[in-house]
């Protein structure tokens, strides 16, 4: 989709907020795991990681997924270390699986129709949250812990996942639609043809 590519046109705003939202992560991280909460900082730990593909393989410091992409996979992360959020994990499930179909469109050849995008964000949600499920099941298991109680809760988690990479999909869609139908409006204006 060449409307991910008009989002980065200001590289350099976009990659110093991208950062910043990234290094808050990190620091995120950093609390989580200190308060004992190894899983969740798992899930900053790749949030993190996803952040830091495009500019290490580009060996660009400035390519930077959308701020506000980061943003929205960062705010589950935040939230958990001032409370509890019921759908926290959801949301950090969604918003991964978001942030990987924004890099895939982004920053390689491929290139996504709307309908594609959002099944390809559902079912990415969906193999995300079967790989948070394992990891739980994994602490369960190893370090006591108390994550999966019963067959139904594990089973209506996957389906509020799949709901919430649902809804990621379509603010996927709506957003970045939005935010070309505003550059061609730009480009139109200034006469530019690019």
């Amino acid at each position: 989709m060449p409307v991910v590519r008009s989002l980065i046109e200001n590289e350099r705003v976009n990659a110093a907020l991208a950062w910043l939202v990234a290094c808050s992560i990190v620091v995120a991280a950093v609390a989580t795991v200190l308060r004992g909460s190894f899983l969740w900082a798992t899930l900053a730990t790749v949030i993190v990681a996803l952040a830091l593909v495009p500019p290490i393989v580009r060996r660009d410091a400035l390519v930077m997924a959308p701020w506000e992409v980061l943003t929205v996979a960062a705010i589950p992360i935040w939230v958990r270390l001032y409370g509890t959020l019921p759908i926290a994990g959801f949301l950090t499930v969604s918003a991964i699986a978001l942030l990987v179909t924004v890099e895939l469109d982004a920053f390689t050849p491929i290139e996504m129709s709307p309908r594609f995008s959002v099944a390809f964000v559902v079912l990415a949600t969906m193999a995300v949250a079967g790989l948070w499920v394992i990891a739980q099941w994994v602490s369960d298991v190893v370090l006591a812990t108390s994550f999966l109680t019963t067959k139904d809760e594990l089973m209506w988690d996957l389906v509020y996942a799949t709901a919430f990479g649902g809804l990621a999909a379509v603010l996927f869609v709506v957003y970045f639609h939005r935010h070309d139908t505003a550059s061609e409006g730009r480009r139109g204006r200034s006469g530019d043809p690019s």
